[in-house]
């Protein structure tokens, strides 16, 4: 077998794999509503994730930094070493597929304690993240942890990739589906978005 049919299959196989995701957001249309209502009241937003999860986040952080101007709002990076702290009128947005990840969930318990809302994106509504965010989105495909290795690679040899990071796909595909549905909805033209990237870019490329 040549390596291109194996590349193509799984090509196949992934898409295929993506088709869920319209579904699982219809499932929760009203959590949007309710989504787009802390966006806009929010002080400052402050996305985290820590590993493939935080990949995917940080990736949420620089685009959505894009609409600042239109937001009426700053958006950080929590790893960011130059940062604003978590402030009371403030939204953390927490990627997690497990929901049970030590990091995320010290930030999410301090952003309560500051008086911030949480919205977690995790595949587990009973996970530790879930049980102390205002709103819950649901993406599949995380790994649940707490209950052993042996359970942990059982879920490791019955899943569709290797190492797992069905989670770590859909929730990127997510975070591309908000932000074009933020531009949208906002009525961002792309220009802006264009603009503040070069700007970016030039701004980096000054140092």
């Amino acid at each position: 077998m040549d390596f291109g049919d194996v590349v193509i299959r799984s090509s196949n196989r992934i898409v295929d794999y993506l088709r869920a995701l319209p579904k699982v957001l219809e499932e929760q249309r009203e959590k949007f509503e309710e989504f787009v209502k802390i966006l806009k009241g929010s002080k400052a937003i402050h996305i985290y994730g820590v590993g493939r999860s935080g990949a995917v986040a940080l990736c949420f952080a620089i685009r959505l930094k894009h609409f600042e101007k239109v937001l009426g709002c700053k958006v950080w990076w929590v790893g960011d070493v130059v940062r604003e702290k978590i402030n009371e009128g403030d939204t953390l947005i927490a990627f997690s597929g497990s929901g049970e990840t030590a990091e995320v969930l010290i930030v999410a318990e301090r952003a309560k304690v500051a008086g911030a809302r949480v919205v977690a994106v995790t595949s587990f509504e009973d996970s530790s993240l879930a049980k102390i965010s205002d709103l819950v989105v649901v993406i599949p495909g995380g790994l649940e942890k707490g209950k052993g290795w042996k359970y942990l690679e059982a879920q490791f040899v019955q899943r569709e990739f290797y190492g797992g990071g069905e989670f770590e796909l859909l929730s990127y595909v997510f975070q591309e589906v908000l932000i074009n549905s933020i531009g949208e909805y906002f009525g961002i033209p792309k220009e802006v978005v264009i603009k503040e990237h070069e700007r970016d870019v030039i701004q980096r490329g000054s140092f």
